[in-house]
Order: structure tokens, then C-alpha cells, then sequence
């Protein structure tokens, strides 16, 4: 029995992927995502692309290793919690 799963896209990303096939034009623009919870398509390998985290925009580069996987996967939107009397409590320790 073959279990395989659907990769899922937005209708947005797939008008993408058209344009992406149909126009050479395409190939060498960069393309945008805001839509992080769609996969990262075969087609898109070797190319640019700017991820849209919220705040900001992170731009890859999608190699082979990292089709499949979505495309939230390769961008951070959260700051890096440091609390600053914890860290004087450490560095008191030592």
C-alpha cells in the first residue's frame, strides 16, 4: 500500500509554480513567500527566495536538502529570550 502524503500548497504558491513552469522570466526573479506553512516544491531547487516571518523578510537559498520541508522552517520570528538577572546570577557562580 502506498502511503503517500499530499505536500501542501497555498493556491497562491501554486499560481506560483505555474508561472514558474509556463514563463522562463520567471526562473530568474525572486520570488516572495508569505505563506510559511506550504512546502517547498522540487521545481524550486537552486533558486532565491524571500520567506515572509511577520516582521521581516529572510531571504534562501533552496538547495536539494531542503525540499519537503516548509518553508517556516528556515526562518526565525521570535527574539531570543535573555534575562539579564539570571545571566549576573551565573556569572556570579562562577
Amino acid at each position: 500500500m502506498n502511503n503517500s502524503k499530499l505536500i501542501f500548497c497555498s493556491p497562491f504558491f501554486w499560481k506560483k509554480i505555474y508561472l514558474y513552469k509556463k514563463y522562463p522570466i520567471f526562473k530568474s526573479a525572486e520570488k516572495k513567500i508569505f505563506n510559511r506553512s506550504s512546502s517547498i516544491p522540487k521545481i524550486f531547487t537552486n533558486s532565491n527566495v524571500k520567506i515572509y516571518s511577520g516582521k521581516s523578510w529572510h531571504r534562501r537559498i533552496i538547495n536539494k536538502w531542503m525540499i519537503g520541508f516548509k518553508f517556516g522552517e528556515f526562518t526565525w520570528n521570535r527574539k531570543l529570550a535573555l534575562y539579564k538577572a539570571k545571566q549576573l546570577k551565573k556569572k556570579k557562580k562562577k
